[in-house]
């Protein structure tokens, strides 16, 4: 998930990776992982997946958790 504040969007990334340092991920670790996804998972806004959801029919959607850039949705049919 991405935010509208670009700025966040790099704050919330930097700290992510330094969790993941702190968790005892290399540096080539944290790189390769990044670059595995960077062609394959396209980030959508929080506003744009809710969005998404309700146009394939779910009528209640609802945020239970978020942390940095990542979050859970549950929603409804």
């Amino acid at each position: 998930m991405t935010s509208e504040d670009t700025a966040f969007n790099r704050l919330f990334i930097q700290h992510y990776y330094d969790f993941k340092r702190r968790n005892g991920y290399s540096e080539i670790e944290i790189s390769q992982k990044r670059e595995a996804l960077e062609n394959v998972l396209i980030p959508y806004r929080l506003e744009e997946n809710m969005q998404l959801l309700k146009e394939v029919g779910f009528r209640s959607v609802e945020v239970f958790f978020r942390w940095y850039n990542f979050c859970g949705i549950i929603a409804v049919k």
